[in-house]
């Protein structure tokens, strides 16, 4: 089972969930909650994946029979963990739908043929279990549900996508739009049920049925069975992936809390009469609606993304995989130039960054030390990322004034990163596009004057004509839409993307940013005014008692503790006591390790709910007073 997952009392039953028979070759598995309709959950998904497991390595087993017990096939989902489940975030709620959608894919891509026995009903989740065999078996009397609408919820476990296969577009909208009750008969007529039998017969019609398969060529079952797949194989997973979406932010409306507090109440729902803004979903159909912004600012028309959020440069892990995936995730990226020691190899992670992006937009990110050095690579490295064609560079460390020619000349964008409003003006008054302000709460470098995110935020709006981003503690939805509402077009995000599974650092340095919380950073190296901001460890320790005990410490006192290259140890080795670790305080944002795409979502969803609940606040200040 899942991490994260929920067991429920009720699921925590002491027989066996999932009965297993044989009948000659025929494996029957009975859902066994009869109580409760065998409706579905956490125990029976693994339990059935565990059986579907064995049934395809067992040669003896030619065929399966999934039935329900009690003379009910499967009422769906619980409504009552629903009902719990509406205040978690959409990214929980789908990883927990995703757990009925891995069913539905094994079901859909096994091997052998899978015959639904139906007795009684298949509603919801049921349903879907039934659509996504083979052949289905029907008892007279019983029916099939696509209850969903009724709840204020919409259909998940594939259930549109069967739809959209097996009926007529105008029948397929009467069953999801009304979510009645439909007679086998009907579905009969419509060539959806294979098998008409009287009642308490639907078992034996489908055991005739696998008797008949077994004798059959079971190699040339497989292939069939594949090909008759593969054709929407594509279509379906995109179809599963949309629903999930859509059922994880239905979960959360106030049209699936009437709707289930009326089905608990047994009593008619009255559902508000103007419904919210319905989400965007992107279609395949359609790659351009895919990139449309969720919300449109002046950073999301600069970069061409989906969402006002920038994946800001990363020291050694911000490499063509994470980049790509930020990409592929509707925010932009860049990779670290100075990761490299090599142009020709940064060129080459720009490359297959590009094969890797989808045509998505991506940048390179030039850290500058605070002053120029004999031997530094800047001008190279400008020129090097123009003549790759890359369209935006993220620059921080000194004023990239020097190599705007280069940068307008072929067309590339320019956000320079600064840590103060001053240096923001500065920027601004040299001609880069943007600017993001990292306040005092950012991982890595907050610079000297050490003002908070919320201040830079509250002040910029009136100092600044270009657009401006926010950084430095951001890692919430609920702070992106805040930045938003105070003028912003955007923010900056490093410390909560570091557990994305595209970051290639070792697992355990990923468990200590999540065992960490926002109180445990640390700075150092004031006293060399190049202020860093870290996790805190035995390293940023003894920098304490150094800068303590010796005032006019210099750099090269520090740098034997401060050396970049063990940073990148501890990225490998997983050994997080030593090293300066670049992390900020939204390390209390963090919770687990999951794709980067996953996380942009959550954030996505919080962004929208608060933008939502901001303008909630602004129709009630509007509404005249009662009396």
């Amino acid at each position: 089972m899942r991490k994260g997952s929920a067991t429920t009392v009720a699921e925590s039953i002491v027989h066996d969930p999932v009965l297993v028979e044989r009948h000659g070759g025929t494996l029957v598995l009975t859902l066994n909650t009869p109580g409760r309709r065998n409706v579905l959950g956490p125990v029976i998904y693994a339990r059935l994946m565990a059986l579907l497991d064995a049934a395809e390595a067992d040669p003896e087993v030619a065929n399966v029979v999934l039935q329900g017990s009690g003379g009910f096939f499967c009422a769906g989902g619980d409504l009552r963990s629903l009902a719990e489940r509406a205040v978690l975030p959409a990214a929980e709620n789908e990883a927990r739908i995703e757990e009925l959608h891995e069913v539905v894919r094994r079901l859909r891509a096994f091997p052998k043929p899978v015959i639904a026995a139906i007795e009684g009903g298949a509603a919801g989740a049921g349903a879907s279990l039934a659509f996504a065999a083979d052949m289905i078996v029907a008892a007279e009397g019983s029916h099939v549900t696509l209850s969903y609408v009724k709840a204020g919820l919409v259909p998940d476990g594939g259930s549109t996508g069967f739809l959209h296969r097996a009926l007529p577009p105008q029948f397929a909208a009467e069953m999801a739009l009304l979510g009645a009750p439909v007679p086998a008969e009907r579905l009969a007529a419509m060539g959806v049920v294979n098998r008409l039998t009287p009642p308490g017969r639907a078992l034996d019609a489908a055991l005739e049925l696998a008797v008949a398969l077994a004798r059959g060529a079971r190699g040339a079952q497989a292939t069939i069975l594949s090909l008759l797949d593969a054709p929407d194989r594509q279509d379906f997973a995109a179809q599963l992936d949309r629903e999930r979406a859509a059922m994880a932010r239905a979960i959360g409306s106030a049209e699936a809390a009437e709707g289930i507090s009326a089905f608990r109440q047994k009593r008619a729902p009255v559902f508000p009469t103007a419904a919210s803004p319905a989400p965007f979903f992107p279609t395949p159909a359609s790659a351009e609606m895919d990139r449309r912004p969720v919300v449109e600012t002046e950073a999301t028309r600069l970069f061409g993304t989906r969402l006002p959020v920038v994946a800001g440069g990363l020291m050694w892990l911000a490499d063509a995989n994470y980049v790509a995936a930020a990409a592929r995730a509707g925010i932009i990226g860049f990779i670290t130039a100075a990761s490299f020691a090599e142009p020709e190899a940064l060129r080459a992670e720009i490359r297959r960054c590009r094969g890797m992006a989808d045509g998505l937009p991506f940048g390179v990110n030039i850290s500058m030390l605070p002053k120029l050095v004999e031997g530094e690579q800047t001008r190279r490295i400008f020129e090097l990322v123009a003549e790759e064609g890359v369209r935006f560079i993220e620059t921080s460390g000194r004023s990239p004034e020097a190599y705007l020619p280069i940068a307008r000349a072929a067309g590339i964008k320019v956000l320079h990163k600064v840590s103060s409003l001053r240096h923001a003006l500065k920027a601004e008054s040299i001609g880069v596009d943007a600017v993001s302000i990292v306040g005092a709460e950012c991982g890595g470098h907050p610079g000297l004057d050490m003002v908070g995110s919320m201040v830079n935020a509250g002040l910029a709006g009136s100092r600044l004509t270009i657009p401006w981003l926010i950084g430095g503690g951001i890692g919430t939805g609920a702070q992106v839409a805040a930045v938003l509402a105070m003028g912003g077009a955007g923010v900056v995000i490093g410390t909560r993307f570091l557990v994305a599974d595209e970051i290639w650092a070792h697992p355990a340095y990923k468990q200590a940013l999540i065992d960490a919380s926002e109180r445990d950073t640390a700075l150092g190296m004031h006293t060399v005014r190049n202020t860093v901001r870290a996790l805190a460890n035995d390293t940023m320790r003894e920098l304490s008692r150094i800068e303590t005990e010796k005032p006019d410490v210099t750099i090269q006192d520090l740098l034997p503790l401060v050396s970049g290259k063990i940073g990148r140890r501890a990225y490998e080795t997983g050994d997080v006591s030593r090293g300066v670790l670049s992390a900020g305080q939204s390390l209390g944002a963090i919770t687990g390790t999951a794709p980067l795409d996953a996380i942009v979502r959550e954030l996505e969803d919080g962004m929208l709910a608060a933008l939502r609940r901001a303008g909630s606040l602004a129709a009630a200040s509007r509404q005249p007073p009662v009396g």
